[in-house]
């Protein structure tokens, strides 16, 4: 997240977190045309913050930049499924070499994975699906940034908001199944963390495969567009 020497969030990474997922989320079709102006008065800014908003999500390849404008790309389906291949490859990767480290800070990582699962109980609980994704974003990221690769690192970064939003998808999709959804869903990060504190790299891939696997196909089914609104 790119900060100013102040610590506050760039105005231009507010106005992309909202219309990422407002695009992920479905509600500009693919193919609507953002109009620069119209955001500016939307977001209450100058263009300059709406254009570092949207060359961003150029990059991550949600919308076309062009001489008639930014048309929405959107994440569809295969989009979708695609950013899940990549995310099994480094989490199963990330995880498995968090087994190599010492046992003093696999039992710091582990501690704080089940902190984050406490939490997720607590959430699930209230039926909060988007406070219950935003901790599962962070128990991932933890796993993560301890395997201390840089590449990788660099790699997961860049997919991260997009990893973020869909979770809040599949979370969504598994509150509506029910408890014993969400019951299996904290018992694979539970065992997870239980595998890296062991060490047990075989152990951890399986879990994860299992896990990522699960919630892709999730995300089959959460995936829905919604009806676009005016722009706003």
């Amino acid at each position: 997240m790119k900060r100013n020497a102040g610590g506050e969030r760039r105005l231009g990474d507010v106005i992309a977190d909202v219309l990422r997922r407002e695009i992920v989320w479905g509600e500009w079709p693919s193919g609507h045309v953002f109009s620069e102006n119209a955001l500016a008065r939307r977001f209450g800014t100058s263009r300059s913050p709406v254009r570092e908003a949207l060359r961003q999500l150029a990059h991550e390849g949600l919308i076309s930049l062009g001489r008639n404008g930014a048309r929405v790309v959107g994440l569809d389906l295969g989009d979708a499924l695609e950013l899940y291949d990549v995310r099994s490859l480094i989490e199963q990767f990330t995880a498995s070499r968090v087994c190599e480290r010492p046992r003093a800070e696999r039992e710091s990582l582990a501690h704080t994975l089940s902190t984050l699962v406490l939490g997720m109980e607590e959430a699930a609980s209230r039926g909060d699906w988007q406070s219950f994704s935003d901790l599962d974003l962070a128990y991932h990221d933890a796993i993560v940034r301890a395997a201390n690769h840089r590449r990788v690192l660099r790699m997961w970064d860049e997919m991260r908001s997009l990893v973020q939003l869909t979770l809040a998808l599949v979370m969504r999709k598994r509150m509506q199944r029910g408890d014993a959804d969400m019951r299996g869903a904290l018992a694979q990060h539970r065992s997870l963390a239980e595998a890296i504190l062991a060490g047990d790299a075989a152990w951890v891939r399986r879990v994860m495969q299992s896990h990522v696997e699960e919630t892709r196909r999730l995300l089959e089914g959460g995936l829905r567009g919604h009806p676009a609104g005016d722009e706003r």
